[in-house]
């Protein structure tokens, strides 16, 4: 009986339980030949795709322990490193940098040019992806022990493989402790799922999304973020379509503008304007003014509160020259 049911409450749900394999059994009767074979075939297929499923969670952490492990003396992580970023435990991870690091580092180390992948085949590239932030995980904590010589669990039936990683930062979390730990022990066989979720939490600083609050605007942005990490240039070659992209970043970018200006944002929208001057962009951020009716709005005006002086532009390149000399 479960700790959380009562007796009567176990009961009704054996009664429950009973009464359904009574529906099933008598649906299963009514089926004519022709039906039982195909409901076979698709029994057979439904198995088939959880067994590749189990698969490929094992297969996820055995490339995880290769190349954070058995390959890590070897890392081109050197790749990584900048003027600013002399180790590799400086860097600040973020999905960009996660992509860096898969395509610099993972890709590289199996010969591989990322492009090329992305291109010609993405399963292969997104399998990297995937365990690209359980391989910085073990690189920066170096939490994979080994017992009787082997890290790995040993599988029992259609269950996925687990490995033993330490539990000794987990335990000093009480959420974390009673996600992934309840047995408090120093460690503990988890599997390619959870050391994902546990990765994200300890490099990214992102807690499970089933339980993490966000809102609709974050996820999409997230994923957004994620996208255009490494973007260089629009996803499409074909006119119609990037004259469409343009056209969406032109009206996404003045949204976000009017949403931070709403909110009396102004050192983010004063950081924008800074990482645009810094870009070594042409014209910077002009014209902005196009985003508003401008037979209702003439210009816009600042106030330099040290002088108390107004600055007055009826266009986003005059307003930037003027700032610029502030």
């Amino acid at each position: 009986m479960s700790k959380n049911k009562t007796m009567i409450e176990e009961i009704e749900t054996n009664e429950a339980s009973k009464k359904l394999d009574i529906h099933i059994e008598k649906f299963q009767k009514s089926l004519t030949t022709d039906h039982k074979k195909l409901i076979e075939e698709t029994d057979k297929l439904v198995s088939s795709a959880s067994d590749s499923e189990v698969k490929s969670l094992s297969t996820n952490l055995e490339i995880f322990y290769n190349f954070s492990v058995k390959l890590k003396k070897i890392l081109p992580i050197q790749t990584m490193l900048t003027d600013t970023i002399k180790k590799f435990d400086d860097v600040e991870w973020t999905n960009a940098q996660l992509i860096k690091f898969t395509n610099r580092v993972l890709c590289a180390t199996l010969g591989k040019n990322y492009d090329t992948i992305q291109g010609e085949d993405e399963y292969y590239y997104n399998v990297l992806r995937r365990v690209s932030v359980c391989v910085v995980y073990e690189l920066i904590h170096s939490v994979v022990k080994h017992i009787d010589n082997d890290a790995f669990s040993v599988q029992v039936g259609r269950k996925p493989k687990t490995i033993c990683i330490s539990m000794t930062a987990i335990n000093k979390d009480a959420d974390l402790k009673k996600k992934y730990n309840k047995e408090g022990g120093k460690f503990a066989y988890i599997t390619f799922e959870e050391l994902q979720s546990i990765a994200k939490y300890f490099v990214l600083g992102v807690k499970d999304a089933s339980k993490e609050y966000a809102s609709k605007l974050v996820k999409m942005l997230r994923a957004l973020e994620e996208y255009t990490a490494e973007a260089q240039n629009f996803d499409t070659i074909d006119t119609e379509i990037k004259k469409e992209e343009i056209d969406l970043v032109e009206l996404m970018t003045c949204r976000f503008l009017s949403m931070l200006d709403t909110d009396s944002q102004f050192i983010t929208m004063s950081n924008i304007k800074v990482y645009l001057d810094n870009a070594n962009l042409k014209n910077g951020l002009i014209n902005f003014h196009k985003s508003y009716d401008t037979t209702k709005i003439k210009c816009v005006n600042f106030v330099n509160f040290k002088n108390q002086k107004n600055i007055i532009a009826e266009t986003g390149d005059q307003l930037l020259k003027q700032l610029s000399n502030q």
